[in-house]
């Protein structure tokens, strides 16, 4: 969509969203790695509306760059709770911004986070600046979704336990044929049972995205467990996805108990 500057560009957006049954994990509730996807999904129709998503990228030898991202869990909304979805950037430094998310039922935050960006001009194979990317009418919200200090994660697992290998699949690969961010999350979810699952009951997870996967590529994912956390306590779990040079892809903390989290249902 291109921007149309005799329109008001609006700085957040947000839209109903229906907690569907293709959304839901084992539980019956909205999955961990369905709502990393949502929160992604809203982002791109933001930029869009802004002017600045998918088509005025490729146009522009663009890439949008997801560096860390983090989300915060305070219920979990059953299948067919019906939710406001929301989302907005926060004025950029020079290279990086934020962009914030929120997900409320009747006004009341169900789970919220933000996820830091950066955008890659792939013709000369630099960060693009991002002040003169938004457009000079956009009026950035004042509203912010900052937590503690960003979990620092130590990049070496030489020693950590092993918890098998995940193979990039086409399934797995987007647009620019790297593993796409929320696919990072699900592969290393799915080397959980649903008994471990529901035993960590995931409170916050927080992902650092270092170097892409492609398709055909084979990862090791391995665990650190029971690091303490800086945030809003309960027990921690650093993961990796590693590529066989030791290298990692993303490196992930997962804080685990809901001793902090409201038992609501939401329907």
């Amino acid at each position: 969509m291109a921007f149309d500057d005799n329109k008001p560009i609006p700085n957040k957006y947000s839209k109903p969203v229906t907690v569907t049954p293709g959304m839901c994990d084992y539980s019956g509730r909205l999955g961990i790695f369905n709502t990393f996807s949502l929160f992604m999904d809203l982002a791109a129709e933001h930029a869009d509306l802004i002017g600045i998503g998918q088509p005025y990228m490729v146009a522009h030898s663009l890439f949008w760059l997801t560096v860390k991202t983090r989300i915060r869990f305070h219920e979990r909304p059953f299948m067919m709770g019906h939710m406001t979805a929301s989302t907005w950037p926060v004025k950029p430094t020079s290279f990086r911004t934020d962009r914030c998310y929120r997900l409320e039922h009747d006004g009341v935050v169900v789970a919220e986070g933000y996820t830091e960006w950066a955008v890659m001009n792939l013709k000369e194979n630099r960060l693009e600046k991002l002040n003169d990317l938004f457009p000079e009418s956009f009026r950035f919200s004042d509203d912010t979704v900052r937590f503690e200090g960003f979990p620092r994660i130590d990049p070496s697992f030489d020693e950590c336990t092993s918890l098998g290998e995940v193979t990039v699949t086409s399934s797995d690969v987007d647009l620019g044929h790297h593993m796409n961010n929320a696919a990072y999350i699900r592969a290393i979810l799915g080397k959980y049972t649903t008994s471990q699952l529901e035993g960590m009951k995931i409170q916050e997870m927080s992902v650092i995205f270092k170097a892409s996967a492609h398709e055909g590529d084979v990862l090791t994912l391995k665990e650190r467990a029971g690091v303490p956390s800086e945030g809003i306590g309960g027990r921690t779990i650093e993961t990796a996805l590693l590529f066989p040079d030791g290298k990692p892809a993303v490196l992930a903390q997962i804080v685990c108990g809901w001793s902090e989290l409201r038992s609501t249902n939401i329907e």
